[in-house]
């Protein structure tokens, strides 16, 4: 729109600077053409903003990441279980941290979902199992080693595990552990999971969706599936999900 001065009067003139487009975010250069998903590629690229580490965590990120990562990993054989508990489950107790807001999945459902992934897979070999969670992370642990022995296990070294989605307290919860030394963590955790092509999450978490989305877009793996063992009904959890957005009237599947 033009506003032009003409004898002392305004006229506006319409004046089309803009078109009808379905590429809705091809002034981003994002790769993908016409059949991308553009949603997720902007989301994805927005979390990487606003998750990027300055120079000193990403030192100690790359540290943890080599020590944590098998050389001959192959993201095409590996499946991610980042498991959320603690403070995001009803019954926690632990001082200072949240009460819980929902019933999380048992960890056999869990468990049950990298049996179906397996049989779908049988080339898979290795199993990433992160958590802020100690206890929940070693039960897990323990389950696939009874009940999937053939799988290697790929834990993050040096996780905090703080037992709390927040990083605050912390001194409450861990000693001789910093605010920093949950986000190293934390990011450390995403890291690893984007070497995983197939992933078992609940998306009434944010941060296991987030690691689904990531995985999606900036993952190692040629392809991802997910298996939601606690459905969210959101466009996020969509993404999560299937990495597209859910037909109108279809946000819950």
């Amino acid at each position: 729109m033009n506003t032009i001065e003409v004898s002392g009067h305004s006229t506006l003139q319409e004046k089309k600077w803009f078109r009808l487009t379905g590429q809705k975010y091809s002034w981003t250069g994002l790769g993908g053409g016409d059949l991308d998903h553009s949603t997720i590629f902007m989301l994805a690229a927005t979390l990487a903003y606003y998750l990027r580490p300055n120079p000193s965590i990403r030192e100690q990120i790359d540290k943890q990441l080599r020590q944590s990562l098998p050389a001959d990993i192959d993201p095409d054989r590996t499946i991610g279980v980042p498991i959320r508990r603690s403070d995001k489950c009803y019954g926690h107790t632990l001082e200072g941290s949240a009460r819980g807001e929902l019933d999380c999945p048992p960890l056999d459902v869990y468990l049950n979902g990298v049996k179906q992934f397996v049989d779908f897979d049988p080339l898979v070999e290795n199993v990433i199992v992160t958590s802020e969670d100690k206890a929940a992370c070693d039960e897990f642990v323990e389950l696939v080693k009874k009940e999937l022995p053939q799988l290697r296990i790929i834990l993050n070294v040096g996780d905090v595990q703080q037992g709390t989605g927040s990083g605050s307290m912390l001194e409450a919860y861990v000693d001789q552990a910093s605010n920093a030394d949950v986000v190293v963590s934390a990011l450390t955790s995403m890291h690893m999971h984007l070497r995983a092509r197939y992933f078992v999450i609940t998306s009434l978490s944010t941060w296991t969706s987030t690691i689904a989305v990531m995985a999606r877009v900036y993952g190692f793996a040629s392809e991802v599936y997910v298996h939601d063992v606690g459905r969210n009904r959101n466009l996020f959890a969509a993404l999560a999900r299937k990495g597209c957005e859910p037909l109108t009237g279809e946000r819950g599947k």
